[in-house]
């Protein structure tokens, strides 16, 4: 933890997002993750006010960095984690163009799959055909336009969760006894990034980065694939040469926790769908990703947890019911109970156990005995029980690696090693195979660490080396934190020298663990028990000494350490391996001498340079020095003395700041935008801000000004987040002393931030309009209002001139003129001019407002939202279907029969019941005039009931009061029947045969044009669609002076066939598919068909 006293504190700011599913929240969380990268590219500038807040306030309270290294998403929030990922390594610009990908890639028509007659749809949208291909080509187009002075971090770790669709076999191994058979349906995705071991790389030709961005699209798009909208993702995850497939599946090997488990009869390939039907609060994967990313220097740990809508408790039930229903009732809440179990508590829990873990380890920090001699004598007599305590940690470790590969190597720097796992032909052979090898190493583990009675000095395993390299990282740190005066500079380098060694044996450790999957799975392919447990332990470590390069000289740059650890990955990762070399078990790898001797020689400088009264420290001192054993000799003491209490060092957790940004936050924005909602009911501020958060957060998918609105409210929500983390009150304090005089403060943090005006006119209002507020609440307030003004002067013109038309225009994502900057359909929509006066920032400002108080019953009486609700349902009807043979064809050609009939009108008459009612109106008419009587059995029941349909709809759009809508909702759905049911007898005005047919031809017709208003776009076709419709209808009757009511039911049937039929030719035109430079979708993006 950063040391508190002024002057000392961290001058680095290390941020890890972790981003829960949402749907179409995943706009707001776009915004959000813009604010954060524009925090970022603040750090190191100089305030001004061309540069904003950031600048001036990261400068003021001591930040000279901001940096990103642990991305963890699932479902909505993995594609924001790939795009934020894509911005940090490739310098990809994450503000308008990632916006305006959202406004397109976000709009559900665009994504609708056609209705096709008689196939059953594996989904609602297209996940492979346009979802993914647009986001990997909008990709492409904005890595390349990266700036070329882009700052990549030092190391990234991007995870995305998923879940397959069919658990694969796993295994439970327990102490005694045989395996237990389990499935496991949970699996990530892990993308990470260091100088010289990446999986975003960056070559001459550009190959190598297309096939990256093709993995980061799919992974996104896999892990957003919500059960039913989109179709599972198909990933090649087989060992061996990929099949050729036409298009090819993206190759996931080496990122994916399934890489050689593919689901069988799939070709190598595994099915995998939304991470967040397991795990849809990510926060314990980030938790373990920060303790796998150290840091090269003292820095702020800050843990954001992205989520836009925070839990509401359910509201307090009486409890002792006896009604009737309690049975049913109790049933429905175990469902419920069962089905919401996963929650931010669970996760809190691994946060509060790193938490303590963290503790533990800084109680082991300076307990080094004073004295050399002291250091010798204590670790000559804990010599035996080390190597016992070393070597059982050492079993334990290589126990977890062989009954779990994934878990034990997922945090390191080498791409995920590929199934199965060694003890699979072990256990399928041995009754209690894997139980009897695991008690096997557990009575050799005296002697996996270190020979008994030698001293440790590297031994066997690279984990010493990492302890050693902790050891050192800490003696720094204890001397920062001492009395006398610190030289950070000095300190600085030798930090970055340390990291440099700390990745070199990280890498190191890694290469071993594939070393011993490779062996033991050599050793027991038979199934068979090896006679020396152990055995294929040793063989792997020679195996290592001999494939480890030489390593690097004292003075080596940690660009040589990067390169070191890359040449080693690349031997490890050889297709082909050299034979194990013959020499005894107990030669210690030559290699791993020679890295001794280097962190030695560190340790050694270290010790020259720092002053010796670093408590706790003072023993090492004393071997720099020379006054005693060298300093290889006193690490080695050390490692004794301090090994048993770190078994795992790569591992250790470290402390992490927790911090929630939500939409129920409070800020001056909502006080401005939203002065009508109490700050106190964080359930009202939520409904009010986030548009999307309606239809189950589906809501967004069917308005380009919702989603608009959302991702606005994401940037204003990050922002007042992200100044509460920078500007703590201690740092405040450093800045800026005791406040005495408000006016004074104002004006002092005006002129250091180089804010100006802007700044001292909204702490004059603040202090006016809120004078109980704390100081440096108040500061951060003001500070906050700053720079929402500055999102909102950037955000608000398009979103008013998306709403310059009412709710009823603007839902379609904004169309751009294409030319040689911007290819033809590509999210990238010139900005309209800005808000020169405060009365046009303040008409857009309205704008806002009016856009977050619409909800989803008001949207759907737009046309375009309103033909996305119909295209969606007649989807959902195939797609509802069985599949299979014999019975499942025939229940498919049943409903495919009944769509017409049932599927339609109903659902024309719920989205837009004003249409509807006109066309049952007409139907009703057409079907009098046929038959020559107003109620005909069985030609008006369907009429009727559509007409129900469409009058319960318009009681629901239209009566907003409680008390009149209930018995409103009776009338109408009376309405009809009694109709029916008065208009026995009654009979139209006799005409003659021609006038009869033509106007039940018109009639039909014109009601065809009602419902076929509903879901068309492309007007010039609708007339002679619908007059088709009342040629059909005029067929039936031609040449009859009156039918009977089953023929008038067929008419009704032929006219609602046709309907259907053609509907999907009257849907707008299929955007053209977003072009670029090329390869930017590589072979699979081939041109989009039509929507339907």
């Amino acid at each position: 933890m950063s040391d508190d006293r002024p002057g000392r504190r961290s001058t680095e700011l290390r941020l890890a997002l972790a981003m829960r599913g949402g749907v179409s929240l995943a706009v707001w969380m776009g915004g959000a993750c813009c604010e954060t990268a524009a925090l970022r590219a603040a750090a190191g500038q100089q305030p001004a006010p061309e540069s904003g807040v950031y600048a001036g306030l990261l400068d003021t309270c001591g930040y000279e960095d901001v940096d990103i290294d642990v991305l963890v998403g699932t479902s909505a929030g993995g594609i924001n984690g790939v795009l934020l990922a894509c911005h940090l390594v490739y310098g990809m610009p994450f503000g308008r163009g990632v916006r305006d990908l959202w406004l397109h890639l976000g709009d559900l028509e665009g994504l609708l799959r056609r209705s096709t007659p008689f196939h059953v749809p594996s989904s609602l949208m297209r996940g492979d055909e346009v979802f993914y291909k647009e986001l990997r080509g909008a990709l492409g187009r904005l890595v390349d336009e990266a700036p070329p002075d882009r700052r990549p971090p030092a190391s990234l770790r991007l995870i995305l969760t998923a879940t397959r669709l069919r658990p694969r076999r796993d295994l439970v191994r327990p102490t005694l006894g045989r395996p237990l058979p389990v499935g496991r349906s949970q699996a990530y995705f892990r993308f990470r990034h260091r100088a010289a071991l990446t999986d975003f790389p960056d070559d001459v030709t550009g190959a190598a980065r297309e096939t990256a961005l093709d993995r980061l699209a799919y992974a996104a798009r896999t892990s957003s694939s919500f059960p039913g909208a989109f179709e599972p993702g198909r990933v090649y995850v087989g060992n061996g040469a990929q099949p050729v497939e036409d298009p090819p599946r993206v190759d996931m090997r080496g990122v994916s926790s399934e890489s050689g488990h593919p689901d069988e009869d799939l070709n190598g390939c595994a099915e995998l769908m939304d991470g967040g039907l397991l795990d849809n609060i990510p926060v314990a994967w980030a938790v373990r990703a920060v303790a796998g990313s150290p840091v090269a220097r003292r820095a702020d740990r800050r843990l954001l947890f992205l989520q836009p809508v925070p839990p509401f408790p359910p509201p307090p039930e009486p409890g002792g019911s006896r009604r009737v229903t309690r049975l049913v009732r109790m049933a429905a809440k175990s469902l419920a109970v069962k089905t919401g179990a996963e929650s931010l508590r669970d996760d809190a829990l691994e946060l509060r156990a790193a938490e303590a873990a963290a503790e533990q380890q800084r109680a082991v920090l300076g307990v080094l005995p004073p004295t050399l001699t002291e250091l010798y004598d204590a670790a000559m007599a804990r010599l035996g029980p080390y190597a016992r305590a070393a070597g059982r940690a050492e079993a334990q470790r290589l126990i977890r690696l062989l009954a779990d590969p994934a878990e034990v190597t997922g945090p390191d720097a080498l791409p995920l090693p590929a199934g199965p796992g060694p003890l699979e032909a072990l256990d399928e052979s041995a009754a209690e195979g894997s139980a009897v090898l695991f008690a096997r190493l557990r009575r050799a583990a005296d002697g996996l660490a270190v020979a008994p009675g030698t001293l440790p000095g590297p031994g066997y395993s690279p984990l010493a080396l990492a302890r050693t390299v902790r050891l050192l990282m800490d003696w720094l740190v204890a001397y920062e934190s001492g009395a006398g005066p610190v030289e950070a500079e000095l300190v600085e380098a030798y930090r970055t020298r340390l990291f440099a060694c700390r990745s070199a044996v990280a890498t190191l450790n890694a290469a071993r663990d594939r070393l011993l999957l490779g062996r033991y799975r050599a050793a027991l392919s038979l199934g068979l028990m090896p006679t020396d447990a152990a055995a294929p332990y040793g063989e792997a470590t020679r195996l290592l000494g001999a494939l480890m390069p030489p390593v690097p000289p004292p003075e080596a740059s940690p660009a040589h350490w990067e390169t070191w650890a890359a040449n080693l990955a690349t031997a490890v990762g050889a297709a082909t391996l050299p034979e194990v070399p013959a020499t005894g078990r107990a030669a210690v790898p030559e290699g791993f001498g020679h890295l001794w001797e280097r962190l030695a020689d560190l340790g050694q400088e270290i010790g020259l340079d720092l002053s010796p009264d670093v408590g706790g420290y003072e023993a090492l001192h004393a071997a720099a020095l020379g006054t005693g054993p060298p300093m290889t000799e006193a690490l080695a003491y050390a490692e004794v003395l301090l090994g048993p209490l770190r078994p795992d060092p790569l591992a250790e957790a470290t402390d992490i700041d927790f911090h929630t940004v939500s939409a129920a936050d409070t800020s001056w924005a909502t006080r401005t935008v939203l002065p009508q909602v109490a700050p106190d009911s964080p359930e009202d501020m939520v409904r009010a801000k986030l548009s999307g958060n309606q239809l189950n957060n589906f809501a967004a998918f069917l308005s380009a000004r919702w989603r608009m609105s959302d991702w606005t409210w994401g940037r204003l929500d990050g922002a007042a987040a992200l100044v509460s983390v920078v500007a703590t009150d201690e740092r405040l304090h450093d800045a800026f002393g005791d406040p005495e005089d408000l006016t004074a403060l104002g004006e002092e943090i005006a002129g250091e931030l180089a804010l100006g005006p802007p700044f001292t006119e909204l702490w004059a209002q603040d202090v006016t309009t809120r004078p109980d507020v704390a100081p440096w609440d108040r500061v951060r307030d003001v500070l906050t209002a700053v720079r929402q003004h500055e999102i909102l002067q950037e955000e608000l013109p398009l979103l008013a001139e998306l709403h310059r038309k009412g709710f009823r225009g603007g839902n379609r994502p904004p169309d751009s003129p294409p030319n040689a900057q911007n290819p033809p359909n590509a999210p990238n929509a010139p900005n309209p001019p800005g808000l020169p006066t405060r009365a046009a920032f303040d008409a857009a400002l309205e704008s806002f407002r009016e856009i977050g108080a619409e909800e989803a019953g008001r949207l759907l009486r737009a046309r375009d939202p309103r033909r996305a609700a119909l295209r969606t349902g007649l989807l959902a009807w195939p797609a509802l279907q069985p599949t299979g043979r014999a019975g499942a064809r025939l229940v498919q050609g049943l409903l495919g029969v009944l769509k017409p009939l049932v599927c339609l009108p109903v659902l024309a008459g719920a989205v837009a019941p004003v249409a509807a009612l006109c066309a049952a109106v007409l139907m009703w008419t057409g079907i009098a005039f046929s038959t020559g009587d107003w109620s005909s059995l069985p030609g008006h029941v369907p009429v009727c009931l559509y007409a129900m349909v469409a009058l319960a709809a318009l009681v629901r759009q239209w009566i907003r009061p409680a008390r009149l809508r209930v018995p409103a909702f009776l009338i109408a759905v009376a309405g009809p029947p009694v109709a029916l049911w008065q208009l026995r007898g009654l009979h139209p005005p006799d005409v003659g045969d021609g006038a009869r047919t033509l106007i039940v031809g018109a009639a039909f017709a014109l009601a065809a044009a009602a419902v076929l208003y509903v879901g068309t776009d492309r007007w010039a076709l609708l007339p002679g669609a619908a007059a088709v419709a009342g040629v059909i209808a005029g067929l039936v009757q031609f040449g009859r002076p009156g039918l009977g009511g089953w023929w008038a039911a067929l008419m009704l049937y032929a006219v609602l066939f046709w309907v259907t039929f053609v509907l999907p030719w009257l849907y707008p035109r299929p955007r053209p598919p977003v072009s670029g430079p090329v390869g930017h979708t590589g072979r699979r993006s081939a041109p989009r068909r039509s929507l339907g």
